[in-house]
């Protein structure tokens, strides 16, 4: 009886020291850590457009203009984003960079909570209005079914933040211990569950050939109207783009179906690779939408890829004032070197 009044008074005075401990330690963090958002304080729709995509579609196409649809989902649409910072817009910027007569357009057919199985109605809107060439964007749960047509994303706590009511909440809100080891059982659950049900999409058949098959339907869709079409296939951001990102198979297999119905194709995982998750995130750690960095940066790489690797883009819209730095505002050298007269000095 004495040694176990002595292991409960052991175990209580550990609970306390560590529960001392995490007060002391969430005392000293930063309160308006989480109070603060970089979110834009309203979002823009131009006035004469019918959807929060992009600037109205001009159609006939008007002539010497260059339009590329980029067909996607919310990766496209980009959520929680001005319109114009999405990189379809961002590219399309690029393009129209010449003193040309000639214009660009790309433009943002994205959707959220869409599947490849819906893009194929869109690849047949985007030729209506007279795309020259389809990119389409490729995102980790294409193959979802969804015996619907989305019409916005819907927010499901499935891999979400953790949340605790009645009773369980009062006291979590006062025992700090107990709330810390909660939080960390959720934080690795919902890890677990998030990579087992994008690699599930890969790995079930009914998934698999639902994306299969419509990627063959949409690829073809395409070539009957003679519209090149090529694809970008972007990681996930929920998890770290690096060594131990757990998605690989899913993008070779995606890359595999790609070549074997010879669309050309990037994946743009390399390109994130190492760089912080919270970097690329719209929400750090609430949504794991890609953010203005990472849109910026895939504009950047499929511009490359379009014009110098796969050509696609005319030439007439190839930048042609491209510089490696941007630190002084006219293009001269920023030490010219020195005259004979003043090296003699």
């Amino acid at each position: 009886m004495k040694q176990l009044l002595i292991s409960i008074i052991g175990l209580t005075f550990s609970l306390a020291i560590v529960e001392i401990g995490l007060r002391i330690l969430e005392s000293r963090s930063d309160p308006a850590a989480s109070s603060w958002s970089d979110r834009p304080a309203f979002y823009m729709r131009p006035e004469a457009s019918a959807t929060m995509q992009d600037y109205p579609i001009t159609t006939p196409k008007p002539p010497g203009t260059f339009r590329l649809a980029v067909v996607g989902d919310s990766y496209s649409f980009a959520p929680y984003m001005q319109f114009t910072d999405a990189f379809p817009k961002v590219l399309e910027r690029m393009l129209n960079l010449n003193a040309i007569p000639e214009k660009a357009d790309v433009i943002n057919y994205g959707v959220p909570a869409y599947s490849t199985s819906h893009e194929i109605a869109t690849v047949e809107r985007a030729i209506r209005d007279g795309a020259d060439a389809i990119l389409l964007q490729i995102t980790l749960n294409d193959p979802e079914i969804k015996p619907y047509r989305p019409k916005g994303i819907t927010v499901f706590n499935t891999f979400g933040q953790l949340e605790v009511t009645g009773w369980k909440k009062h006291i979590l809100e006062h025992w700090h211990t107990a709330a810390f080891v909660v939080q960390r059982l959720h934080n690795e659950k919902t890890r677990r569950d998030y990579i087992t049900y994008f690699n599930d999409l890969f790995n079930k058949k009914a998934t698999w050939d639902n994306f299969e098959s419509s990627m063959r339907t949409l690829v073809s869709t395409a070539r009957d109207k003679q519209i090149p079409i090529v694809a970008a296939v972007f990681p996930l951001f929920g998890v770290p783009v690096n060594d131990s990102y757990p998605f690989m198979v899913c993008h070779d297999k995606t890359n595999a179906l790609l070549t074997s119905l010879a669309v050309p194709h990037l994946d743009l995982l390399p390109l994130y690779r190492n760089i912080p998750i919270d970097r690329l995130q719209v929400i750090p750690g609430v949504d794991r939408h890609p953010n203005e960095i990472a849109h910026r940066m895939a504009a950047e790489r499929l511009y490359t890829w379009l014009t110098d690797e796969q050509p696609l883009i005319p030439s007439q819209f190839h930048i042609r004032a491209r510089f490696s730095d941007r630190t002084r505002i006219v293009d001269e050298p920023a030490y010219p070197p020195p005259t004979p007269s003043s090296t003699a000095q």
